[in-house]
C-alpha cells in the first residue's frame, strides 16, 4: 500500500501532556468524512499507541491501537471535533490521513505523490493510475478492518426490514413432510427456551412440531417447562411440543432421544439458544416440496447482539465441500428426511461436534445436485460471534473430520478452521508447468530459480513456451535452465502474441498427468505449495485447483473468483492484507469456487481433455481461465482454491494502466463473448450469495436481492456442453 509513492496528508499535532497528542481534522475531512471510516497512518509512535476521537464535549466516541507506519481505521461520528494519539514516547508523533473518495485522492495523489513525470498532463496520468491502486488497497483495508460494526449492523437492518421475514409461500400440508425440531436443552435456561417458542410460535407455516430433550439431571423440570412451552404456543391447533429424557447428559444422547420420539417426516436440528425467523419452517418445506430429489437443505442466518438484536447476515454459498471440512458453514439451521436421519443417528463418539458429525456422514452420501441452499434469512444465532467452531467443539470436530476422510486434520492457531491433511497419491503424477514467456529474463529467471530451488514436490518438468524472445539473456537463462533442470523443454512460437494459444501449445508438448498453468512472473516462497495442490487434484471430484497468490507490497493478488461480479468476473479482497479473513474467513480456507486466475492454475489432463482446451479463438486476452473453469465446473469437476501456498504474483500493483482504445474494444469484445456463453451479466456465483453486492470486490451487503433466492445447488450452466469446447 505504501508503495504507490502517496504519503498521506499530514495532521498538525499539538502536546496536550505526556504521551498525548492533540489533532484536528482537516476542513474538507471535516465537511466530508464524519459519520464515514477514515484511513490514518501514525508514525514515530512507539510500540503501543491508540488513536481516540473525541465530539465537541470531549467524550469518547470512536477509538483504535495504531501500529506504526501501518494504515489504521476508524470510524468518526457525526460530531468529531478532535483526535487524540496516545503514545509510549515522548517524540513528537506525525499523524496522516488518507482521503477515500475518488476524486479527492486522486488531486491528493497529484498534489503531493512523489512521481517522476513533471509535465501537468503526464503527471495526472501517473497520479490518476496510482490513487486507483491506492484506493483499491484502502477500500479492501475499509472492508476487512472490522471497523465499521455500527454502520454494518444499521445498514443490515435497514436491508432485514425489507427482505427477511418475507417469503410469502405456505406449502400444502400434502406437499411436503412435516417439519421436526430437536434439541438437546443440556444447560439451556427456561428462559431462552421460552423465547425460542415465541419465536416458534410466529411461524406462518404450522405444519411442525418441537421434541426437546432434557438431560438426567435436569428431569424434574419436565412437567413445568412442557407446560410453560405449550402455554408459549396457544395459537397452534395441538401442542407441538413434547418433553424427552435423554439417557445421558451426552449431546449426541439428548439428540438421538429427541429424534426417535418424532413424527414429522422432516428433521431439523434447532438450537434453542437462538431463534428462528417467521418463515423458517416454510421455507424448508418449500425445498422439499419444489425439489424431490432434496435430501439436505440449509438457509442463511443472522448474527444476533447479547440482548437479541440483529448485527449482521450470514450469507452463505451454494453446496460447498471444501468449506464444510474447514468451518462447518452450513450452520444453524438445515433439514434432511427422518429416514436418512434414523439411519445415520447421532454418534456419541462424536461428543460436541455430534452435528457436524453427522452432517459429513450425510453429504458423504450425497451427489452435489441433492443439496440445497436457500438464501434467505431463516434463523438467528447470538453465538459464535466469529465464523467456524468454537473452541469447545474444536477438538471433536477435529476428530469427526479425520474419521471421516481417514486422514490427519490440523487446527489453525485461533482453533476455529480445520484442514485435513490429504496425502500425495503413493505413485507420484507428473506435473507439466508450462509457462509462456516473451524475453523480461530477469522475471522468467526468478520464476525458475525460486521453481527449481525450493519446490519440495519434485516430479515434475517445465515447458518454457518461448513466444518471440530476442534478448540473448533470455536464451542464456534457457540454458542455465536446462542445466539446473534437464527436465525442460522450451518450445518455439513465434506467433502474434495470444496468450490461450501459447499456453495449449506447451500442454501439447507436455506428458505429465498434471497439467499446471504458470506465469513468468511467480516466485516461490513457501516449498510445499505444489504439494498442497497435487493433493488436492488427488481427490476424486477435483478438476482445478487455485493458489492464492500475493502482490510484491505482501497484499491479496489472488484469493479465488467469483463469476458475475461486475458483469463479468473478478478477484474477490484483491489487495487485501495477507491475513485478512474476506467474508466469513473465507480467504483463510480451502473452499470450493467457480473459478480461479490462469496465473497458477493446476488441472487434470483428463478434465483437460474433456472441457478442451483454452479458447484461443474467443478468449484471445482475457476471460480464458475463467472461461475454462466454468467449463470444468459444467462438466461435474470441483475447482478447488487453497491458501495453503506460498506465492508472490509480480504483476503490476498498479490498475488501471492506460489501454489503447484498440485493446479496450478487443476486451470489450471477448467480455461481450463470456456473456453470450455463460450469461455472466445476471450470474450469480453459486459460491457467492445473491444478497451479495454484485458490483463489490468484498462482499458487502447488497441495497436489495441481486439474484433469485430460490433453493439452489452448486451447479453452473451455461452454453458450452462437455465435447464441444468451442461451441
Amino acid at each position: 500500500m505504501m508503495d504507490t509513492g502517496i504519503p498521506p496528508r499530514s495532521l498538525r499535532g499539538k502536546a496536550l501532556g505526556p504521551g498525548q497528542w492533540q489533532f484536528r481534522l482537516p476542513l474538507l475531512a471535516h465537511l466530508k468524512q464524519q459519520g464515514s471510516m477514515c484511513i490514518f497512518v501514525a508514525e514515530d509512535t512507539g510500540p503501543q499507541s491508540r488513536l481516540i476521537a473525541r465530539d465537541r464535549t470531549g467524550t469518547v466516541v470512536a477509538s483504535v491501537d495504531v501500529t506504526e507506519g501501518e494504515p489504521s481505521t476508524l470510524f468518526l461520528p457525526a460530531g468529531t471535533r478532535q483526535l487524540v494519539l496516545e503514545t509510549t514516547t515522548s517524540n513528537p508523533p506525525r499523524l496522516g490521513l488518507y482521503p477515500i473518495g475518488k476524486v479527492e485522492l486522486k488531486l491528493h495523489a497529484f498534489l503531493h505523490g512523489q512521481f517522476r513525470e513533471t509535465a501537468v498532463i503526464e503527471r495526472w496520468k501517473a497520479a490518476s493510475a496510482a490513487a486507483r491502486t491506492l484506493r483499491g488497497a484502502l477500500t479492501a483495508l475499509v472492508e476487512t478492518s472490522g471497523g465499521g460494526a455500527a454502520q454494518t449492523a444499521k445498514r443490515y437492518q435497514h436491508y432485514r426490514a425489507r427482505f427477511v421475514e418475507d417469503f410469502g409461500t405456505i406449502p400444502a400440508t400434502e406437499a411436503a413432510p412435516r417439519m421436526a425440531f430437536i434439541s438437546a436443552a443440556g444447560e439451556v435456561p427456561a428462559a431462552a427456551l421460552l423465547t425460542c417458542a415465541q419465536a416458534l410460535a410466529r411461524q406462518s407455516d404450522t405444519a411442525f412440531e418441537w421434541i426437546i430433550a432434557l438431560p438426567p439431571h435436569r428431569a424434574g423440570e419436565a412437567a413445568e417447562l412442557s407446560k410453560a412451552l405449550r402455554a408459549a404456543l396457544p395459537a397452534l391447533a395441538h401442542p407441538p411440543v413434547q418433553i424427552v429424557h435423554a439417557k445421558s447428559a451426552d449431546l449426541a444422547a439428548q439428540f438421538q432421544a429427541a429424534l426417535v420420539a418424532t413424527q414429522g417426516g422432516l428433521i431439523c436440528p434447532l438450537d434453542p439458544t437462538g431463534r428462528p425467523t417467521r418463515d423458517a419452517v416454510a421455507m424448508l418445506r418449500n425445498a422439499f416440496a419444489n425439489h424431490p430429489d432434496c435430501a439436505l437443505a440449509y438457509t442463511d442466518e443472522e448474527r444476533l447482539d447479547a440482548v437479541g438484536a440483529p448485527l449482521r447476515g450470514i450469507f452463505k454459498p451454494a453446496f460447498n465441500t471444501h468449506l464444510l471440512y474447514a468451518s462447518n458453514y452450513i450452520g444453524s439451521l438445515f433439514a434432511l428426511s427422518r429416514p436418512d436421519a434414523l439411519r445415520l443417528g447421532f454418534d456419541p463418539v462424536a461428543g460436541t461436534a455430534c452435528l457436524f458429525d453427522l452432517l459429513l456422514r450425510h453429504t458423504a452420501m450425497l451427489a452435489p445436485s441433492q443439496v440445497r441452499h436457500i438464501p434467505r434469512i431463516a434463523y438467528g444465532a447470538q453465538n459464535p460471534a466469529h465464523p467456524g467452531f468454537t473452541i469447545d467443539t474444536q477438538a471433536d470436530a477435529a476428530a469427526a473430520l479425520a474419521r471421516a476422510l481417514g486422514v490427519s486434520v490440523e487446527c489453525s492457531a485461533d482453533g476455529r478452521h480445520l484442514r485435513p491433511l490429504f496425502p500425495l497419491p503413493t505413485r507420484r503424477p507428473q506435473v507439466s508447468i508450462v509457462i509462456p514467456t516473451r524475453d523480461r529474463a530477469d522475471l522468467l529467471g526468478m520464476a525458475l530459480r525460486t521453481l527449481i530451488a525450493k519446490t519440495t514436490y519434485r516430479d515434475f518438468e517445465i515447458i518454457v513456451v518461448d513466444n518471440g524472445s530476442i534478448e540473448p539473456e533470455t536464451f542464456a537463462l534457457f540454458e542455465e535452465t536446462k542445466a539446473a533442470w534437464p527436465q525442460t523443454l522450451v518450445v518455439r512460437d513465434d506467433g502474434d502474441f495470444n496468450y490461450p494459444r501459447i499456453c495449449n501449445t506447451g500442454v501439447d508438448a507436455s506428458k505429465g498427468e498434471l497439467i499446471l498453468l504458470l506465469n513468468n512472473d511467480i516466485e516461490v516462497i513457501d516449498g510445499d505449495w505444489l504439494s498442497e495442490m497435487v493433493s488436492l487434484s488427488a481427490l476424486p471430484r477435483t478438476g482445478v485447483v487455485g493458489a492464492k497468490l500475493l502482490y510484491p507490497d505482501n497484499t491479496v493478488q489472488h484469493a479465488g473468483v467469483i463469476a458475475g461480479l461486475f458483469r463479468y468476473a473478478g478477484h474477490w479482497f484483491a489487495h487485501a492484507a495477507p491475513t485478512a479473513g474476506g467474508y466469513e474467513d473465507r480467504l483463510l480456507v480451502r473452499q470450493n469456487l467457480s473459478a480461479v486466475t490462469g496465473a497458477c492454475l493446476l488441472i487434470r489432463r483428463d478434465v483437460w481433455n474433456i472441457t478442451g482446451p483454452l479458447d484461443a479463438e474467443r478468449f484471445a486476452e482475457d476471460c480464458n481461465d475463467i472461461d475454462l473453469c466454468l467449463r470444468a465446473r459444467a462438466a461435474g469437476f470441483d475447482v478447488v482454491f487453497t491458501p495453503h501456498t506460498g506465492l508472490i504474483h509480480h504483476e503490476s500493483v498498479s490498475r488501471g494502466k492506460k489501454r489503447s482504445k484498440a485493446h479496450r474494444e478487443r476486451l470489450k469484445a471477448q467480455r461481450a463473448r463470456m456473456e453470450e456463453r455463460w450469461g455472466t451479466s445476471k450470474l450469480v456465483d453459486p459460491h457467492y450469495n445473491p444478497n451479495l453486492d454484485r458490483k463489490s470486490l468484498f462482499a458487502v451487503l447488497a441495497n436489495q436481492p441481486e439474484g433469485p433466492r430460490e433453493p439452489r445447488t452448486d451447479a453452473i450452466t451455461g452454453q458450452w456442453r462437455p465435447g464441444t469446447p468451442n461451441s
